[in-house]
């Protein structure tokens, strides 16, 4: 297919090669079930309707259209009571103020384009930056003040356990010694 005459398909004229090729393809399809349905039998036209609309087999204008003449048909058939389900339509159609496609298009590039939202962070990284600066200062500080404090840390623990254990030892010799002079004291006067 290579030029727009081509791309017509059952009286409608498609706007891109791939278009014109999938209508195509359900035309073919529309063929092959024309082939075995069988008018007489509503409850068969029925089933075929009812496929076709749940597995969404068609989806150009050419589709559309032989759904609704099996819709009419069913419509019409005084055998089926059951309600015949609406055509799905995948499409979005807007009113335009214009109907000329050219001033739609002029119209269209006059609009400022909008500005993509960016997604902010949490923390920005000048945030982030100044957190671990501050926790970096609070750890130096906690470690200035295990150091300096007069209460045994993790840090310091052997050193003041060794010098409590020096304080109890120089006090007990003098105690020793004291004990010892008042024993030869007692002893001398006796």
């Amino acid at each position: 297919m290579t030029g727009r005459e081509e791309w017509t398909i059952e009286g409608f004229q498609f706007g891109s090669e791939k278009d014109a090729k999938q209508a195509k393809g359900e035309e073919l399809k529309i063929q092959k079930l024309e082939d075995k349905m069988d008018y007489r039998n509503p409850h068969m036209v029925f089933m075929v309707y009812q496929k076709a609309i749940e597995n969404r087999i068609f989806k150009t204008p050419v589709g559309y259209e032989y759904l609704k003449s099996l819709q009419k048909t069913l419509k019409e058939s005084p055998l089926i009571r059951e309600e015949v389900p609406p055509i799905p339509v995948n499409q979005v159609y807007n009113l335009r103020d214009s109907t000329n496609p050219v001033i739609e298009k002029v119209k269209g590039t006059n609009k400022p384009k909008k500005q993509p939202k960016v997604k902010q962070e949490f923390f920005t990284r000048k945030t982030s930056i100044c957190v671990n600066v501050i926790l970096a200062i609070l750890v130096i500080v906690m470690f200035c003040i295990s150091m300096t404090g007069s209460r045994p840390t993790i840090l310091n623990y052997e050193k003041a356990i060794q010098n409590k254990y020096a304080a109890w030892e120089q006090e007990l010799e003098q105690r020793e010694s004291e004990l010892r002079e008042k024993e030869r004291a007692i002893l001398s006067e006796e």
